[in-house]
């Protein structure tokens, strides 16, 4: 059985470490992070090109896309 002090002292060191933390580390906006994802997606898939072409549809999915993920991954959030 472990030494009631230990414990004691343990309970109080944990939440004195998640205060060292960084304030980054802790939180995030993840919805401000995502909606600055599709804004970088959308301007991706406008610089593919205008046009009404089948074919420019699936190449400015595809950027948007590749643009997307690339930023979550970035951030270190999921697409």
């Amino acid at each position: 059985m472990l030494n009631a002090k230990f414990l004691f002292g343990l309970a109080l060191f944990i939440p004195l470490f998640g205060l060292a933390m960084p304030a980054d580390a802790q939180k995030r906006d993840v919805n401000a992070i995502r909606a600055e994802c599709f804004r970088q997606a959308n301007a991706a898939a406008a610089s593919a090109g205008v046009g009404a072409a089948a074919g420019n549809t699936a190449d400015r999915n595809a950027m948007g896309y590749s643009a997307y993920r690339a930023c979550a991954q970035k951030n270190g959030i999921r697409p």
